[in-house]
């Protein structure tokens, strides 16, 4: 019995991240139309250049709220007549906030593109946010922080951004506040910073898709051309580090911990980002990274440990995560920031290539569809940058050499990282700290 031989894998061909027509609306709103054959489903997003420091002082979480009960109802379409007819075209909108920026988007089939379009611009510039909508969605974002705190990955996650910049910022509080400062404002207050800072000064219209013979360009026209300007939004700060601590946040009984090991790092602009961004990789960023090789696969400690990178338009941070058997914690925690000293065993070529391989050739399964490529271009105009960083950034990963990621993260990553422990409080003696209760968030 012969078998079909199997097929011979030949050379990956040459990808790009598809180019863009760049256009200004009168008003400075930038708008870019990706082309995209044979993808019916259109994407539309809006990047508002809406950093969380245009939130009044003590109202953390305002912006959130807003973004969250766009869709409950515009002037136009009260209540759920608004949902009602935005089903009626197929699409699906959603929203949300960063550090950086709200965005709103829809996806929908290219048939229903031309009356989805116009609904989209209605929910960004002329939502109803009744009192009723957004009185329900503060308590969502309420019953949302006890979910956190009941959950230990959840709280060990929430708690980095305090850990790794300093209290002053912004960037060191949560993108959807908190308990209390969600009780300093209310409906009235919402619908004034919306009319305050939603602007389309700064921001950025991505449309992505086969339009089938439709201009998307017109349509933008149509839906946002004669938008006025509110005003600048908030600045966007450059972050501090925090003093570097040890916390173990008590979870009495727990049989696991979850750790996150945590630094301030660097932001896409940074020349050393490439070379720091495969470093990561190398140690977090796959299975076969070094952590995940060392303390899954060796040791059993655990199911799975990653490194990953934030980044804002200043700066950044990189956090160590997993979950771990609370007996093995604390040489769990010594293994890992060994594992982190990169200057004691620097990088091999074969880990750097094999890290760039990944984050190169994963790009085009990560942009394949419309949205996929909408939601980055639009995470990138939050960041400052346009959708040609994509190429440029790929570039500068491939041509990455040992030595450059060894020294990139030996003078990016501290030697004294923010290390987080929400685990059992008999874990104090062997972590070299006192077990304190959950904060309040």
């Amino acid at each position: 019995m012969t078998s079909t031989p199997r097929p011979r894998l030949g050379k990956q061909p040459a990808w790009s991240f598809p180019a863009a027509r760049e256009h200004t609306l009168s008003n400075g709103l930038r708008v870019w139309v990706f082309d995209l054959p044979g993808q019916y489903v259109t994407s539309v997003a809006m990047a508002l250049d809406l950093p969380l420091t245009a939130e009044p002082a003590g109202s953390d979480g305002i912006a959130n709220i807003a973004a969250h009960a766009l869709d409950e109802g515009t002037r136009a379409l009260p209540g759920p007549s608004y949902s009602e007819t935005l089903e009626g075209t197929g699409a699906v909108i959603g929203a949300g906030v960063s550090q950086l920026a709200t965005h709103v988007s829809i996806d929908v089939p290219v048939t229903g593109l031309v009356e989805a379009f116009p609904l989209l611009a209605d929910a960004i510039r002329t939502p109803a946010l009744a009192d009723e909508d957004v009185l329900r969605h503060i308590g969502l974002r309420r019953a949302e922080i006890q979910q956190v705190l009941a959950n230990s990955a959840q709280l060990a996650a929430a708690l980095v951004p305090a850990a790794v910049f300093d209290d002053r910022w912004r960037a060191s509080r949560p993108t959807g506040g908190s308990t209390a400062t969600l009780e300093a404002f209310g409906p009235e207050d919402v619908r004034a910073f919306h009319a305050t800072h939603y602007s389309p000064t700064g921001s950025t219209l991505v449309v992505a898709g086969d339009f089938a013979g439709l201009d998307p360009l017109a349509l933008a026209e149509a839906a946002f051309g004669d938008w006025l300007d509110a005003g600048p939004s908030g600045r966007h700060e450059a972050p501090s580090g925090a003093a570097p601590r040890r916390r173990l946040v008590s979870r009495p009984g727990a049989v696991q911990a979850d750790v996150r090991i945590a630094a301030p790092a660097v932001d896409r602009t940074d020349p050393r980002w490439a070379a720091f961004h495969i470093a990561c990789s190398v140690l977090g960023g796959t299975f076969q990274s070094r952590l995940n090789t060392e303390l899954r696969e060796r040791r059993g400690f655990t199911y799975g440990v990653s490194m990953s990178t934030t980044q804002l338009r200043h700066g950044g941070y990189a956090v160590v995560g997993s979950s771990f058997r609370t007996e093995v914690v604390p040489e769990a925690v010594t293994e890992a920031l060994r594992l982190l000293d990169v200057a004691a065993k620097p990088f091999t070529a074969a880990e750097v290539r094999r890290a760039a391989s990944y984050l190169t050739r994963v790009a085009p399964l990560r942009y394949a569809t419309a949205s996929g490529v909408s939601q980055q271009a639009v995470v990138l105009s939050s960041m400052g940058l346009d959708w040609r960083h994509v190429d440029e950034s790929m570039a500068l990963i491939r041509q990455v050499t040992p030595e450059q990621a060894t020294a990139a993260f030996t003078e990016i990553w501290p030697e004294d990282p923010a290390v987080i422990v929400v685990g059992d409080p008999a874990l104090a003696d062997g972590l070299g700290v006192e077990a304190e209760a959950a904060p309040a968030l």
